[in-house]
């Protein structure tokens, strides 16, 4: 692996080049809204004030549990792929909403704004929470490397 200098004069690995996982996003925002779909609406049946109050919670820890297991394997880009995948996944919950014949306004009509925009804010933060998690937990994980001074590199030749 070659090496480079940094803005310190330290040499240290070439970064690996960070790729977005485009699939692990997409699916993950689907899986999602399919889990948060299966697990919400029917609470809604038994109860309306017991919905609403499941709804951000369920967003916020479905939206961290998801993203946590579907990046575990990934190393590099962590906070972005979560942020993504909880973006992704509210678009893909405005695209239901406006499928309806009322669209949005039938949706707020049920949250009142400042529920309904709270849900979709947990969403983003679960999701770039689980992602936080798994960083943090990779980072315990690897050892850091030390750098290597450049006179101390030269002195080794």
């Amino acid at each position: 692996m070659g090496k480079m200098r940094g803005r310190d004069n330290v040499l240290r690995p070439r970064e690996l080049t960070m790729s977005i996982h485009w699939r692990r996003v997409v699916l993950g925002a689907l899986l999602l809204e399919i889990v948060l779909f299966t697990v919400l609406v029917p609470i809604g049946f038994v109860s309306t004030t017991v919905f609403l109050v499941a709804v951000p919670i369920g967003c916020l820890l479905f939206g961290y549990l998801v993203t946590r297991w579907l990046l575990r394997t990934l190393s590099s880009g962590l906070l972005l792929h979560g942020a993504l995948l909880g973006v992704l996944a509210t678009a893909m919950y405005f695209g239901l909403v406006l499928m309806q014949p009322d669209g949005l306004s039938s949706a707020v009509a049920v949250y009142g704004v400042p529920l309904f925009w709270f849900s979709q804010a947990m969403r983003i933060v679960g999701c770039v929470t689980g992602a936080l998690h798994v960083q943090r937990r990779a980072a315990v994980r690897l050892p850091a490397t030390a750098p290597v001074s450049v006179s101390a590199a030269k002195e080794r030749m």
